[in-house]
């Protein structure tokens, strides 16, 4: 298995320290490890702690658009973005002006968000905490999460959907199937347990792709993915079935 491409890396970009590096550092290790794609992924810009700001999109892009000038012919870096899940009816916190930047959107559950009406702070906030204590509710609330994770599926273009069930509980199965109608991979994290071998292995008969994700907040991690790659073949996943090839 040939690795060519980190699709999840944090920089500086994410705010209060989150990301611990520079653009430019995270694509100079990058090179070091020998990858050809570098997608910088900084939090959407509704999460309270580590979002980025919205203002910053431009700047974001105009870097970007300098290293690949630089590093023309030894890898291509990419402007995306780790969207996140805003309510139950499939909406994420990017609109027209800041997807103009962007290369890819990836998109996940995140803490940290403030949901914008009711019935989704009640689900996310709620529910979900209490399906950890109370059993019954796990599958019911598990099928919401996975409702919504399908909306934004049909309302806009992802790229990947970032560790599946880490957050909340999701139907592993049910999503993986929409993720094949829609063309959109499951992360694999190396930084989360998600996806677990366990579920890798059960979604595996739905053909869905798969992607292999450092999560790096610091650019020491960026293609730090031995965790994920492990987990992958414990699942039996054949090579052709993981998108950081495609280089």
């Amino acid at each position: 298995m040939k690795i060519l491409t980190d699709f999840h890396t944090h920089t500086v970009y994410s705010k209060n320290n989150h990301g611990k590096g520079t653009i430019r550092e995270n694509v100079e290790v990058a090179i070091e490890k020998g990858l050809k794609e570098l997608w910088i992924t900084d939090h959407g810009p509704s999460h309270i702690m580590f979002g980025i700001k919205r203002s910053k999109f431009r700047e974001v892009r105009q870097e970007i658009d300098r290293l690949n000038r630089e590093f023309q012919g030894i890898i291509d870096i990419y402007f995306g973005l780790e969207a996140n899940v805003m309510n139950y009816k499939g909406t994420i916190d990017i609109g027209e002006e800041e997807m103009q930047y962007l290369d890819g959107i990836n998109v996940g559950f995140h803490y940290g968000i403030i949901n914008p009406n009711l019935r989704s702070f009640f689900y996310f906030w709620i529910v979900n905490p209490l399906s950890k204590l109370i059993r019954p509710l796990k599958p019911w609330i598990a099928n919401k999460n996975t409702d919504a994770l399908i909306a934004i599926l049909e309302n806009y273009d992802i790229q990947i959907i970032t560790h599946p069930g880490d957050k909340v509980p999701v139907d592993i199965e049910r999503l993986a199937q929409a993720c094949v109608r829609t063309n959109t991979a499951l992360e694999i994290n190396a930084s989360h347990e998600n996806l677990t071998v366990a579920d890798a292995k059960k979604i595996y008969k739905t053909g869905v792709m798969y992607s292999l994700g450092s999560d790096a907040h610091n650019p020491r991690r960026v293609g730090d993915l031995d965790e994920a790659i492990r987990r992958a073949k414990q699942a039996g996943i054949s090579p052709e079935r993981i998108i950081n090839q495609k280089a």
